[in-house]
């Protein structure tokens, strides 16, 4: 019994350290909140997948988005509003695209980001209620809720390779609490012949051989699980701390692309926007399609 309850405290500090691949690897599931997504991104692997799923859940949208207007234009909808979000959320799939993992503010923009696209996605929808009825809008949104695209699986092979990475280097750190030099394990999860759940399992394993040296190893796979946690939340605290005066920043740096491109129509939404202190929370999540759930009231044709 002592050695199954041992085995088990140890899974689960190991789940915590190892946490980084659940939710991806479940394809589409939700998000965790911003404030812990972020304890991944204390090294530049961390940052990178952080950003790509980033990247991967605005195109996603994007895609929905661009899928939903072209329906409604065939049904001679007015979907001027629409598109000058999608144009916004353009604009934000550039700055997200720019972004540089290895910058001191990567976690930055990544909240700064993740924020805008949840409230450009919410405004979509909100919009598409706007116009359409209820059978209306739920017709739209059976048409794109099961949209498959080349471009988003390229995109998940990408992240599922990043979190592999990153699971690696996060076993080697472990195997430096334990005292492990066994490399074959890891070995057979990269090329996929072991999974994440049998590499846990196996490490377990080790950690049980270990009678004498358990307590410590306990110890340190505690130690390291709380900085992570100290460290993301201090990070945390400081990215929110400005965050309606980077978002007034961005709104201006997007004024001036609409201005120059001539769209009148976002140049009028921006416009509204700036000054107003509706950035939205820091806490916003990126991954709400257009056309989600939720109940229509009332059309908008020409």
């Amino acid at each position: 019994m002592k050695k199954i309850t041992c085995m088990f405290i140890v899974l689960m500090l190991m789940v915590s350290i190892l946490s980084f691949a659940s939710a991806e690897e479940a394809e589409d599931s939700e998000d965790n909140e911003t404030e812990i997504e972020i304890r991944a991104m204390n090294n530049l692997n961390g940052s990178e997948i952080r950003l790509l799923q980033l990247e991967k859940a605005i195109t996603k949208n994007l895609l929905k988005g661009e899928m939903a207007v072209d329906v409604l234009k065939n049904l001679s909808y007015n979907t001027t509003d629409l598109e000058s979000i999608l144009s916004e959320l353009h604009l934000v799939l550039d700055e997200v695209n720019s972004a540089d993992p290895n910058e001191s503010n990567a976690v930055e923009i990544f909240v700064d980001l993740k924020s805008d696209a949840k409230n450009l996605t919410t405004q979509f929808r909100e919009e598409l209620k706007v116009l359409l009825s209820d059978v209306k809008y739920n017709e739209i949104r059976e048409q794109i809720q099961n949209m498959t695209n080349g471009t988003i699986q390229n995109y998940s092979k990408k992240i599922q390779n990043r979190i592999k990475q990153f699971n690696r280097n996060q076993v080697y750190k472990l195997y430096g609490i334990i005292g492990e030099g066994n490399n074959s394990y890891v070995n057979q999860y990269m090329n996929g012949t072991l999974s994440l759940f049998q590499l846990k399992m196996q490490i377990s394993k080790i950690v049980n051989q270990k009678t004498k040296e358990k307590m410590e190893i306990y110890k340190g796979i505690k130690e390291e699980k709380i900085r992570c946690q100290n460290k993301a939340n201090k990070t945390y605290g400081n990215v929110t701390k400005n965050f309606e005066e980077r978002h007034q920043e961005r709104l201006q740096n997007r004024l001036e692309w609409a201005n120059n491109t001539g769209n009148e129509k976002l140049m009028e939404k921006i416009q509204n926007r700036i000054g107003n202190g509706k950035g939205g929370s820091a806490n916003s999540g990126g991954n709400e399609s257009p056309g989600g759930n939720g109940n229509g009231n009332g059309k908008g044709k020409n």
